[in-house]
Parts: structure tokens; C-alpha cells; sequence
């Protein structure tokens, strides 16, 4: 796990790496508001200056569907540079949301963001094109 500097993890972070193989890397400038998650199974990398609203959830692991107990990668998350997630949204593996980015409130981001996009929704589209 790599955290930058000059950032700010409020109470109730959780940050877990599942297995040898995951990491977490944090850029520079990053806000965590109250009970963010962040689960690595595949690598999970966020870059300078992101916020990431109160009750949020990035991912890159999933449960196994016979052994709810077992855990399993879904792929990497790339989150880019000066993106703004909203409270309570949720991340999935594979994903990549690109510089400049904004995830709304509640939103579930299932693919990639492109740079300066705005997503909304269950599960996540653009607004504003």
C-alpha cells in the first residue's frame, strides 16, 4: 500500500489489501471522506488530488457465487487525476475513470469514465453531452 502526501483520510477509512498479489496506491492531495472502502484484490491505483465522498466503496474483488466465503479479482481500477466522487458511490474492478472525472452520489460505476465525464446513475451513464 502506497499513500501520497498532503492528503486528508477522515475517521473510518477502510483500506484492505486481499491477497500478496493486490495493492493499493494512493496520489498525492487525496480526500477520503468518513467510511470510504477500498478492497484490493486486483490493484486498485487513485491519483493526485481525487476526492472520494463520505460512504463510498471501490472495489476490484467480488464473491464467489458457490462459496460466498471465497473472494475473487474482477480487475484492476485506474481512477485518474482531479476526480471527484460522489457520496455513496460504488467503483467495480475493471474499471478505469479518466482525469478530470465526476462520479455523482450513489452512482455505480460498471465501466470506464472517460476524462472530464460526468456519470449518474444505477449503473452509471454520462449526463451533459
Amino acid at each position: 500500500m502506497f499513500i501520497g502526501a498532503g492528503g486528508a483520510i477522515f475517521e473510518d477509512v477502510w483500506l484492505q489489501c486481499e491477497n500478496e498479489d493486490s495493492r493499493i496506491t494512493i496520489g498525492d492531495r487525496a480526500n477520503f471522506g468518513r467510511c470510504v472502502a477500498i478492497s484490493s484484490t486486483d490493484p486498485v491505483t487513485l491519483g493526485d488530488d481525487v476526492l472520494v465522498g463520505f460512504g463510498s466503496l471501490i472495489t476490484s474483488g467480488d464473491h464467489d457465487r458457490v462459496d460466498r466465503h471465497l473472494t475473487k479479482a474482477t480487475g484492476p481500477i485506474t481512477i485518474g487525476n482531479s476526480v471527484f466522487i460522489g457520496q455513496g458511490a460504488i467503483v467495480l474492478g475493471g474499471v478505469t475513470i479518466g482525469d478530470g472525472a465526476s462520479v455523482g452520489a450513489n452512482a455505480v460505476v460498471t465501466r470506464d469514465v472517460a476524462p472530464g465525464q460526468t456519470v449518474v446513475g444505477i449503473p452509471a451513464r454520462p449526463v451533459g453531452e
